[in-house]
């Protein structure tokens, strides 16, 4: 099957059978309307996370995502960074997935002008220990400064070592570590509302456990793993399960592009 059709009222499989929807890719104009943020009010942010997961619940596979995903699910990525304010991402995922600066995309080049975005997304990235390599592209070579988010207590020759490298250091915590709901909104008194984490897991744990997350974007691809693999969200558990009603569902090749929004 090579369909991709947006869901409302009907399921993938009654609207196949009606026979909505054409065999052929979205456009990059369609994709971002599709996942388009919300209206949001003076000095409000939103924060969705964009993850993948495999039909057995597993969110990477020799400890990256890539092996679970698909060409489909990197457009709808590029797409949802485009729409972005702000990447957030988790140190360890900075190491494991060889994370490069945002790129400007001339597709998405007249819809960010209109919204009051620059060129490309900022990356921000959270780590209480600041132990990254800031000889990497990421640091030395973005369009716009890369972003660290830490804590106070953070090690003062680890914060000096990537301001060197040109990345702005950001205390958004007491402690060592990040509080999450004030990581969203140090980046949004610095006019970036419209933030997208990517993980990895342990960080998208940290922003639901705080009640911090308000949509969730997964990929569920039609792959089974086994294993010990990590699932989209670790850490501790929340003392009531948070709800999510679904926004859309795309499907192609299998694979289901599922948008969820907290209630």
């Amino acid at each position: 099957m090579r369909r991709l059709f947006p869901v409302t009222d009907m399921t993938a499989r009654e609207t196949a059978a009606e026979g909505v929807g054409e065999a052929r890719e979205w456009s990059l104009d369609e994709l971002a309307d599709a996942y388009v943020y919300p209206e949001l009010p003076a000095g409000g942010s939103w924060l969705r996370a964009n993850m993948v997961s495999s039909l057995d619940g597993a969110g990477q596979h020799d400890g990256r995502s890539q092996p679970l995903s698909s060409e489909t699910d990197m457009r709808i990525f590029g797409t949802l960074r485009a729409l972005a304010d702000v990447v957030v991402v988790g140190a360890e995922t900075v190491r494991l997935e060889g994370y490069r600066p945002a790129r400007a995309r001339e597709a998405f080049a007249a819809r960010r002008a209109a919204a009051g975005q620059g060129p490309a997304p900022v990356i921000a990235v959270v780590s209480a220990s600041l132990d990254l390599d800031f000889s990497l592209p990421l640091f030395t070579g973005p369009l716009v400064p890369t972003l660290v988010l830490t804590g106070a207590a953070a090690p003062a020759d680890r914060v000096a070592a990537a301001r060197a490298a040109g990345a702005e250091v950001l205390v958004a915590g007491d402690g060592a570590g990040v509080e999450p709901v004030r990581a969203r909104a140090v980046l949004a008194e610095r006019g970036l509302r419209r933030q997208l984490t990517e993980g990895g897991p342990r960080l998208l744990g940290q922003f639901v456990a705080a009640d911090a997350l308000d949509e969730l974007c997964l990929t569920v691809s039609p792959t089974m793993t086994a294993g010990s693999a990590q699932r989209i969200a670790g850490g501790p558990s929340v003392a009531v399960p948070t709800r999510f009603a679904v926004a859309s569902v795309l499907e192609r090749d299998g694979f289901l592009f599922t948008r969820y929004r907290r209630i």
